[in-house]
């Protein structure tokens, strides 16, 4: 556990070191974001006004930075599956999917955050700031347990 625990810090403090040295990588999430929210937008017959990073649909403008990627919930999944002694070809499957399922988690997240600035504004800081962080939170450590639980039974390692 305790070799996990120091393998799950340096890593992070890794990723940590390699998203500051390379910007362009929150540059592309932004963008990557971006391009996802008003696609699907689009997909359920809506017409949004994107221009660079601001969703506008109606009078609701949401601006998306860094912060409002899976970039940061999908590095912490990733690395802590690598810190994990399991095979290397389970952590692939693994940080594979979970990069899916967060990147479509944080489409919904941005499409509910859209959805309260356009009916409900007053309550958009209590959404986007303690509700949808907590279940961000909740959400990354499902899909860790998730994997842990759907690993190899043989092939994990204590």
């Amino acid at each position: 556990m305790i070799g996990f625990v120091v393998r799950l810090l340096a890593g992070w403090a890794l990723g940590i070191l390699a998203l500051s040295l390379m910007p362009g990588i929150e540059r592309g999430a932004v963008s990557g974001t971006v391009w996802s929210v008003g696609a699907t937008l689009r997909g359920i017959s809506l017409h949004p006004e994107i221009t660079h990073t601001t969703i506008r649909l109606g009078n609701a403008a949401l601006v998306i930075i860094p912060e409002c990627t899976p970039l940061m919930p999908a590095l912490l999944l990733g690395i802590a599956m690598l810190a994990y002694p399991t095979p290397a070809r389970w952590k692939l499957v693994g940080i594979a999917a979970g990069l899916l399922a967060l990147w479509a988690y944080n489409v919904v997240r941005m499409l509910a955050l859209i959805a309260t600035l356009a009916l409900r504004p007053g309550w958009f800081k209590f959404m986007h700031v303690y509700l949808w962080q907590s279940v961000t939170l909740l959400v990354v450590s499902a899909l860790f347990l998730a994997w842990l639980r759907f690993a190899p039974p043989d092939r994990v390692r204590a």
